[in-house]
């Protein structure tokens, strides 16, 4: 089952439209009333996500589920939106370094808007550019992300980071996987692009 697409924003009135979808979602997938919960817990972390990005970010949200009871979340934006905010979250500190993500959501919403920005170059540079962990490998491809090509899951990123344990410097990142309500409930997080187009796939089997 797939839902109609509808567009979010930082938007209140948006963000509260997307609940009451998610809850209509639930209702048609059958979900219990906890898993129901858990479900809006990712949509809401995801939205929170969105206005972390910029105030005026446009996307489309919408779900899609089998009889399995797996469910994914999917948002998604295109590389024509808002370039000027774009390039304002990816300008350099006062420090002369790139900002690090503060949190695991916020590292995801750092990731789509420098993707975006990135369109057009090799995923090479873009990788190297945003984080040696987590990124996919050219030519792998990651069931249930459809028509878009895997950059980077949390699948992989957790096991990078347990294959770099004894890295210090990864302590925070450990951090913040365990305060991730994302990380801790979702099976997996996938960022994926085809042409001017980034989509981020939250999937959770209830």
């Amino acid at each position: 089952m797939v839902s109609d697409k509808f567009m979010v924003n930082s938007d209140a009135q948006r963000m509260a439209a997307a609940q009451y979808a998610t809850e209509d979602f639930a209702g048609q997938a059958r979900l219990s009333k906890r898993d129901t919960l858990r479900l809006g817990l990712l949509v809401e972390e995801t939205l929170g996500m969105v206005k972390t990005m910029v105030d005026d970010f446009y996307g489309q949200l919408w779900f899609v589920s089998d009889e399995s009871g797996a469910c994914e979340i999917h948002l998604q934006a295109t590389a024509d939106m808002n370039a000027g905010k774009r390039n304002e979250l990816l300008t350099v500190s006062s420090t002369g370094k790139n900002a690090a993500p503060r949190g695991f959501m916020r590292m995801l919403g750092d990731m789509l808007t420098g993707t975006l920005s990135s369109i057009g170059r090799t995923m090479g540079e873009y990788s190297a550019e945003v984080s040696k962990y987590g990124v996919v490998p050219q030519g792998i491809n990651t069931p249930g992300t459809y028509d878009i090509t895997p950059i980077w899951t949390l699948r992989q990123y957790k096991s990078d980071l347990n294959e770099n344990r004894d890295d210090g410097d990864l302590e925070g990142a450990f951090e913040d996987l365990q305060k991730s309500i994302v990380a801790n409930l979702a099976d997996d997080v996938i960022v994926g692009v085809k042409g001017d187009r980034i989509e981020l796939v939250i999937s959770k089997k209830f």
